[in-house]
């Protein structure tokens, strides 16, 4: 076994290498296309049925309206629940018997937070500015689930991945910070609290802000827009 060693004494063991398969995920909602990940010797299939966790993370992700096939946004990292798959193939099994977004060539990946951004700045009862302090292990994130969009910060502790956080079954809601709550259907902001708690089993897909290099124009996702309004 191939046991290493850290700086602070800590044991660990290398994490088990996957093989990527580009695949075509289809949810109620959207169509992604991206890497998925899958032991040497599995089957997606294999992969999949025997995964106990509730997200299944995507890299290189690419994401469209089901409803009119638009693309929404490009992101580094994506985390899906499981629950809201209804197709998943290989996209090399797809037949090409129309035009599709997905089979374009896609954009060299470049991040693209916008410089000019308010978020985290708030006033107090005096009419004071002052921004909040985000502590090192928060994560801005755009999370969807059905009509609503919730951009803030997610936790993660110490050691831990996102996906880590998502698949924890102990956690029935995740707390978010200065979380902003958008209509998707007509990009209306409908609620800003520097607290919320949202329900984990309500959640369709996150992805953190800084992972995403392209997106659709909307105000819940921070980025320069490449595309227009979807």
């Amino acid at each position: 076994m191939d046991v290493r060693i850290d700086e602070k004494g800590k044991y660990f063991t290398p994490r088990i290498t996957k093989d990527a398969v580009t695949a075509f995920i289809r949810t109620a909602g959207k169509i992604i296309i991206g890497s998925v990940y899958v032991r040497p010797g599995n089957r997606l299939t294999d992969e999949l049925n025997s995964d106990p966790a509730s997200f299944l993370p995507v890299t290189d992700a690419r994401v469209y309206s089901a409803a009119d096939e638009a693309f929404l946004l490009q992101t580094a990292f994506l985390l899906v629940a499981f629950r809201e798959i209804l197709l998943i193939g290989e996209l090399d099994a797809l037949a090409n018997i129309r035009a599709t977004p997905w089979l374009e060539p896609s954009v060299e990946p470049e991040p693209l937070l916008r410089e000019h951004d308010d978020l985290g700045v708030r006033v107090n009862e005096k009419g004071k500015y002052f921004a909040v302090r985000v502590p090192k292990d928060a994560l801005l994130c755009a999370v969807r689930g059905g009509d609503l969009a919730v951009l803030g910060y997610l936790y993660v502790r110490p050691g831990k991945r996102l996906k880590d956080e998502l698949n924890d079954e102990r956690l029935r809601y995740l707390p978010m910070t200065e979380a902003r709550v958008y209509r998707v259907s007509d990009n209306m902001l409908l609620y800003h609290a520097s607290f919320l708690l949202v329900g984990r089993q309500g959640v369709d897909v996150v992805a953190p802000i800084d992972a995403i290099t392209r997106a659709s124009s909307v105000p819940w996702l921070p980025v320069q827009s490449t595309e227009e309004s979807v």
